[in-house]
């Protein structure tokens, strides 16, 4: 048998400090510009919270950083991986949770759920079973693990989703306004899962319209308006670095007009990683669950 050798990559990742960095980013949709040469730094191990109000550009952004939609211009990195030329090592070092409840399976309960994203990511039973465990008790959801995820609340659907987001263990994990339709408790438990995990090195984004619940957790925080990123309060994750995690304060941008809602731009976010549909069951008006299934999204 003849044994090939190990094809070598045509690109290798860029040593860099940080998880995630953007430089002069765009983007446009439906010829309305929505990110407009943003930058963006996240330190590795950090917490950085990005907000702003709807149709900012929050989810965009993102969608770009998950390799979900690839930007117009400039520079995106994610733990040194480049998001357009090297999307699939991107995709096997993230963790996503997009804010809408089509990324779980309807059909099946909350922890078969996890079990399945599991399996698609390559992770073995056994490790599965106990990483399930473990979230499903920090996100306080075993009472209602054995429930079908229709009949989950929205909250509880929204923890789940974050769940499977640090299921593998990811290098860096994107959350896309993962406390809507949360209580206190259940965003408490949100904040202790992510500051526990960024405490072992992961590298975690929240983005959310009201961050002040998360904001006494975060290395650093941003805000997002009218297709621009500045910083906002100190930089906590420099240390004895000095303050070159701070892309510099862009001040508030000329007012360029509201880009208004960035509208559903064929459906993006009901897509897998490599962008082919992945939609889910999701309940009709009267309260009946459809009765074609779906495929489940890319992201493990």
């Amino acid at each position: 048998m003849i044994r090939r050798p190990p094809r070598k990559r045509k690109y290798a990742a860029v040593p860099t400090g940080y998880g995630i960095e953007v430089r002069s980013m765009t983007k446009a949709l439906r010829g309305r510009l929505i990110l407009d040469r943003v930058d963006l730094e996240v330190r590795r191990g950090t917490l950085a919270v990005l907000e702003g109000s709807n149709g900012a550009g929050k989810t965009t952004l993102i969608r770009s950083l998950a390799t979900v939609v690839a930007p117009d211009s400039g520079t995106v990195l994610v733990n040194g991986y480049d998001v357009v030329r090297q999307s699939l090592d991107v995709r096997r070092s993230i963790g996503v949770s997009f804010a809408n409840e089509r990324s779980l399976y309807w059909r099946i309960n909350a922890f078969e759920n996890l079990e399945l994203f599991g399996k698609i990511a390559g992770l073995v039973k056994p490790d599965i079973a106990e990483r399930s465990v473990d979230l499903l008790e920090q996100l306080r959801l075993m009472d209602v693990s054995t429930l079908q995820v229709a009949r989950l609340s929205t909250g509880q659907r929204q923890r789940l989703m974050v769940a499977r987001a640090f299921l593998t263990d990811p290098a860096v994990v994107l959350l896309d306004e993962p406390f809507r339709g949360i209580d206190g408790e259940g965003l408490h438990s949100i904040i202790d899962l992510v500051t526990d995990r960024v405490g072992h090195g992961t590298t975690a984004l929240i983005v959310a319209p009201l961050i002040d619940a998360i904001v006494p957790a975060a290395d650093r925080t941003y805000r997002i308006q009218d297709g621009r990123i500045w910083p906002t309060g100190a930089d906590r994750s420099a240390g004895d670095q000095g303050d070159h995690g701070n892309p510099g304060d862009q001040g508030n941008p000329n007012d360029q007009g509201n880009p208004g809602d960035e509208g559903n731009p064929g459906d993006e976010g009901n897509q897998g990683a490599d962008g082919t549909a992945a939609t889910t069951d999701a309940v009709e008006p009267d309260g009946r669950l459809p009765q074609t299934g779906g495929r489940v999204g890319e992201y493990p």
